[in-house]
């Protein structure tokens, strides 16, 4: 299990992590994220060109969104120490929606229901990548041969 085992790992990182999406939300970098998702689609549109034409920066905001939110599903999961991935996922549902909601009410940035649809799912991505081995290690290992009766 190695550091993922000790707790106090997980924990220390899913602080840092907490610590580090608590700066980027509530800081005035709307239009620098911006810049960034027009700066990507630029680069994989047209300097290395392997974007499909249909996809717009938009798509690439959507896509940083899900990404922010995948260290959350993984960490989360790793701190309940079950592979519960449900309660990871409405765990960043109502986390993503807070912070949606304080972006709206408190700062000057857009909040959107898109936005916590895609950290929605960026944690239920990472917070399934975490349960499928869990599981697999916690299920014991079945013999090979006939069933027996009792």
């Amino acid at each position: 299990m190695g550091w993922v085992g000790d707790r106090r790992y997980v924990f220390a990182l899913l602080t840092t992590y907490g610590v580090g999406l608590a700066i980027l939300v509530t800081q005035p970098w709307g239009w620098e994220l911006n810049r960034l998702t027009v700066r990507l689609w630029v680069f994989f549109r047209h300097d290395v060109p392997i974007a499909p034409g249909r996809v717009s920066p938009e798509d690439y905001g959507v896509l940083l969104n899900v990404l922010l939110f995948v260290p959350f599903g993984v960490l989360l999961t790793l701190a309940l120490r079950r592979p519960w991935w449900w309660v990871t996922t409405a765990a960043a549902f109502v986390v993503s929606a807070l912070i949606e909601q304080a972006q709206w009410r408190w700062l000057e940035r857009d909040g959107s229901w898109g936005d916590v649809a895609a950290n929605t799912v960026g944690a239920l991505l990472g917070a399934v990548a975490v349960s499928l081995p869990l599981r697999a290690r916690a299920r014991p290992a079945r013999r090979a041969g006939p069933a027996r009766r009792p």
